[in-house]
């Protein structure tokens, strides 16, 4: 049964992939995948079809982690987006992912691991927003559903001269949860100052009770107010003790050894504090055993690290090869730790 599992979940995803096919996008990801394996191109997107039924790709994950440079041996070792979906549908609770989904819930479920102020504009009057306003030099407003950064907005309180109409304009966003902006540890804002670089931390609870932490992240901003990957950022994976293990790319596949903007040396790069980090995600982790895999983004401050938000469906970090040299992928570790 558990053969014929897999073979059904694989037929209905890759029909899905079909009914939902973006004829341009899928090209933009073959292209990537050409330009780097020089072959041709309707043979880098049979691949990326064979690819998304024999191991569960999507294409984007297929472009991300250069499978065409890959063996199968190689190829199989990947954890991807789909498997990953799967696996949070069958171990964490659907019935209570509000407490992700909406980032209002999220504040008031983990506030004393927040570290920093917030309000909610739909619970404050104008008054209140205005005190709020004088009291922090930067805010940043969100739509408490969205993701993958979108939905935010960042704005210096000096600039705000009419608190109320300001007040208005981000009720009519729907940016209805407004907090204080961290301030970065130092080392962290050297990497990039306009934006907080922040750690995806993947954790798993499992039955007995040991907190297992699948992937370290280090997300970067480039050229935005935001780090995320979808949004102009970078990413790079952290080894046990907090240190890049190599450069960054973004989602154009681009490598960054050191940063376009700063100069600062990527590779190599020292995470503060990650010891507070990892004792910061143990305590997350346990915090809702009804989820007990998930994706938290960190932010590290002077005085420690905090919890941005968590995310019930982690997405997928792993080392990109033509970056890295590493052709391994994190399904081991994924199957070590969760028994599968």
């Amino acid at each position: 049964m558990g053969a014929l599992h897999r073979l059904y979940r694989r037929a209905r995803f890759f029909v899905r992939r079909i009914a939902g096919f973006d004829s341009e996008r899928v090209l933009q990801f073959a292209r990537q995948s050409a330009r780097l394996s020089k072959a041709p191109l309707w043979w880098v997107v049979a691949d990326m079809v064979w690819c998304s039924v024999r191991y569960e790709t999507t294409f984007e994950n297929y472009s991300e982690w250069d499978f065409r440079i890959l063996k199968g041996r190689e190829r199989a070792t990947y954890m991807t987006d789909p498997k990953s979906f799967h696996l949070a549908r069958r171990l964490n609770d659907n019935s209570r992912r509000a407490i992700f989904d909406d980032k209002l819930q999220f504040a008031q479920h983990f506030g004393p691991e927040l570290g920093r102020e917030w309000i909610d504009l739909r619970a404050t009057d104008a008054a209140a927003f205005g005190d709020f306003v004088s009291r922090h030099p930067r805010i940043i407003a969100k739509n408490p559903g969205g993701v993958g950064g979108n939905g935010i907005s960042l704005r210096d309180t000096g600039d705000i001269v009419d608190p109320a109409s300001v007040r208005d304009e981000l009720l009519a966003a729907g940016q209805v949860l407004v907090e204080e902006v961290l301030v970065q540890h130092e080392d962290m804002a050297s990497l990039y100052p306009a934006s907080v670089n922040s750690l995806r931390m993947v954790s798993y609870l499992d039955p007995d009770g040991t907190v297992h932490v699948l992937a370290g992240v280090l997300k970067i901003g480039n050229g935005g107010v935001i780090d995320n990957f979808s949004n102009g950022g970078m990413y790079t994976m952290l080894d046990e003790h907090g240190r890049a293990l190599h450069a960054a790319s973004d989602e154009e596949g681009n490598p960054f050894g050191e940063h376009p903007v700063t100069g600062v040396a990527i590779t190599g790069f020292q995470v503060p504090l990650y010891d507070e980090v990892l004792e910061l995600v143990d305590r997350l982790a346990r915090r809702v055993p009804a989820f007990p895999y998930i994706g938290w983004d960190i932010a590290i401050t002077p005085s420690g690290p905090v919890v941005i938000e968590g995310n019930h469906n982690s997405g997928v970090f792993q080392s990109k090869p033509s970056v890295s040299g590493i052709r391994q992928g994190l399904l081991p570790r994924y199957r070590a730790a969760m028994r599968f």
